[in-house]
């Protein structure tokens, strides 16, 4: 019989997730160091330039990102502290990891 998958996966998704977080400070270090001023004036070359660098798109997609990411760590995290608190899969330890169920169960 196999380990449970979220035992078996734990190196491929906090894997994924280290890079998705990765990907998250690059955007959010390039966007706080960024211009947003519109429109952008440099008065040395006589130029003015109009853009859209106040959107928030890099931003609302890295944070986007960031909750895909988190919500993958949590889901896996929990059926990890599922396996560990039911009895039938936590190898003999006793119900929520404690002795005296009722008010000593967390619940």
């Amino acid at each position: 019989m196999q380990d449970a998958y979220s035992l078996r996966c734990v190196p491929q998704v906090h894997g994924a997730a280290k890079d998705a977080l990765s990907f998250v400070r690059d955007a959010l270090e390039v966007e706080v160091n960024a211009a947003t001023d519109n429109p952008l004036v440099f008065p040395e070359e006589e130029m003015v330039i109009s853009g859209g660098n106040f959107h928030g798109q890099p931003i609302s997609q890295a944070m986007d990102f960031l909750a895909v990411a988190s919500a993958q760590l949590a889901n896996i995290s929990e059926r990890r502290v599922e396996c560990m608190m039911d009895p039938s899969t936590s190898d003999h330890l006793p119900a929520f990891l404690t002795p005296h169920g009722g008010l000593n169960s967390g619940s």
